[in-house]
């Protein structure tokens, strides 16, 4: 005679599903999001790897704009992608790091650690794996010798901004006085904070696919592999801070 198993599974989702548990919803929708992320990012890898069709679209659209490319716009693109390399995203990166540091937000500052410096490592290491040739013009705006899958300025301004934003976003009083400040909801606030984030991505996106530095699937793979890494490190980390003032508590 076979135990109904209903009840077991039944606390096991709600457990999955408990706001207020180190290993209830924050774990799962973290893990949920790595996973899809994950998954979208493989086919864009598979469709590069395989010379698919959207690598067909990748040159369609690398050529149109290297033709209708104009000043002054390319120079505007110019200085926002430069903003945005290595070296200014770790700048950046290092000075989130530094205030975080200075309010003892320590597990925002290990958050920081592990997703920037730690992605953008990984995204370089995968160039090589992949050793995708860039775009190639008879008249160039850019010469560069790197590989160029996935794009490393996209997948820096992703994690950047991704935990520039996430940290905003856990801030109450921030959040609180910048709604007030908009005169806006908090909600709307909110979504204003994503929506600018996701803006400053999407346009160091566009800025590398104007100036031919890369194919639309080397700026789509990089965000959706920096989103994966920052959802990853991200869910780790606040997992085990939440388990440690758990049981710290119990203590």
């Amino acid at each position: 005679m076979h135990k109904d198993r209903s009840p077991v599974a039944s606390r096991f989702l709600q457990r999955r599903l408990a706001p207020d548990h180190h290993l209830g919803l924050p774990l799962t929708t973290g893990i949920l999001a790595v996973l899809a992320m994950a998954a979208l990012f493989a086919l864009i890898a598979y469709e590069v790897h395989s010379g698919g069709t959207l690598t067909r679209t990748d040159q369609a659209l690398a050529d149109w704009f290297n033709a209708h490319a104009f000043s002054p716009l390319t120079e505007l693109v110019l200085g926002y992608t430069h903003l945005h390399g290595t070296i200014g995203v770790l700048v950046m990166g290092a000075l989130l790091l530094w205030h975080l540091l200075r309010q003892q937000r320590r597990a925002w500052a290990l958050n920081v650690l592990l997703v920037l410096p730690g992605g953008m490592l990984f995204n370089f290491g995968l160039k090589f794996v992949f050793a995708r040739l860039r775009p190639q013009f008879s008249d160039p705006i850019l010469v560069l010798h790197s590989y160029s899958f996935p794009s490393g300025h996209t997948i820096g301004a992703t994690l950047l901004y991704a935990v520039a934003a996430a940290y905003l976003l856990n801030q109450p009083g921030l959040m609180a006085a910048l709604a007030a400040r908009l005169g806006w909801p908090a909600r709307a606030a909110a979504a204003g904070v994503i929506g600018l984030a996701a803006s400053l991505v999407a346009l160091t996106a566009f800025s590398r696919v104007y100036l031919g530095a890369h194919f639309l699937s080397d700026v789509l793979g990089a965000m959706l592999l920096g989103t994966a890494w920052f959802a990853l490190w991200t869910t780790v980390v606040f997992t085990w801070e939440r388990h440690y003032c758990r049981r710290s508590r119990s203590n």
